[in-house]
């Protein structure tokens, strides 16, 4: 059992909800509710220097989109997530990554990969694995990061062991591209209200815009593999537990496809592991006792 973790403030979910609605915006005027990229440990920010209990292995558990690292608490549970319980079993640290969720994509990308090459060059305890979990968004920023880190020769990629991407939207989230068709339309509205509305939708962030699209790298750079050397998981939810109920066509888990989950429109991909949970939506996937269950198959 894990030690309680702090449970965050009600600023620090104001924040997360502002950053991912206008993280770019914030961060361009020093606005304070922006963000800063840091991991964290027992539900405080993390001196890689000096963490408690350091193990050979790290587990890293990386939110979405307007998310806390406490979206990963089991309900009732603050401090026990799927790193926790896999911890004692892989010999490994859990930690958590709190960050700017409306940064676009890449940026966050490369800013992680320097802090993994920073984390594992300080961690006390020489890093033999890496495993790198994502939700929604967070799944991809390991992407962008495994991209950024392969192209500045780090460390760190070759302590990749597995990455696991959790209803995250490789081929992008209907319910962001829902927002773009919108704020399009009422742009060409001939009412100055309705081009207003359009105007307002459109101060979405980039890492909104990029999740329309599953965009992990910058616009002039080609679509990379997915990391070469870690076993690569999928995880997908569903609604409805009738797999073929029409609510799950239309809607996936909420907001992400079965297909998009599975980067289905991605070329070269050789998935290690797929699994999908009629019955879960987007959020309840990242702390599901039958996702924890299925992690450890994989990873244990």
């Amino acid at each position: 059992m894990s030690e309680p973790a702090t449970k965050p403030h009600w600023q620090d979910y104001a924040s997360a909800i502002a950053s991912g609605i206008l993280g770019d915006w914030l961060e361009a005027r020093d606005n304070p509710l922006a963000v800063p990229m840091h991991f964290r440990h027992r539900g405080e920010a993390l001196d890689p220097a000096a963490p408690q209990a350091a193990k050979p292995n790290l587990i890293v558990l990386i939110h979405g989109l307007t998310e806390l690292e406490s979206v990963w608490h089991y309900p009732d549970q603050p401090g026990v997530d799927y790193a926790t319980e896999l911890a004692a079993d892989l010999d490994a640290t859990p930690l958590s990554l709190r960050y700017n969720s409306g940064l676009p994509i890449y940026r966050n990308g490369e800013a992680l990969a320097e802090a993994l090459e920073a984390l594992v060059e300080q961690w006390p305890e020489a890093v033999e694995n890496l495993i790198l979990i994502g939700h929604s968004m967070g799944g991809l920023l390991i992407r962008s990061a495994c991209f950024h880190g392969r192209h500045q020769g780090h460390q760190w990629t070759h302590r990749v062991s597995s990455c696991i991407y959790i209803g995250s939207p490789h081929d992008g989230s209907w319910l962001a591209r829902g927002a773009h068709a919108l704020a399009d339309t009422m742009n060409r509205m001939p009412r100055d209200y309705l081009k207003a509305v359009g105007e307002f939708i459109d101060l979405r962030s980039e890492g909104i815009r990029n999740l329309s699209r599953g965009e992990v790298v910058a616009p002039d750079v080609e679509e990379p593999p997915l990391l070469p050397g870690a076993a690569h998981y999928v995880i997908s939810g569903l609604l409805s537990e009738r797999e073929d109920h029409p609510v799950n066509t239309l809607f996936g888990d909420a907001l992400v496809h079965e297909s998009s989950a599975r980067g289905q429109e991605r070329s070269g991909w050789a998935l290690a592991g797929v699994a999908n949970f009629p019955g879960i939506h987007h959020i309840q996937l990242t702390h599901e006792p039958r996702v924890a269950a299925q992690l450890k198959e994989w990873l244990t």
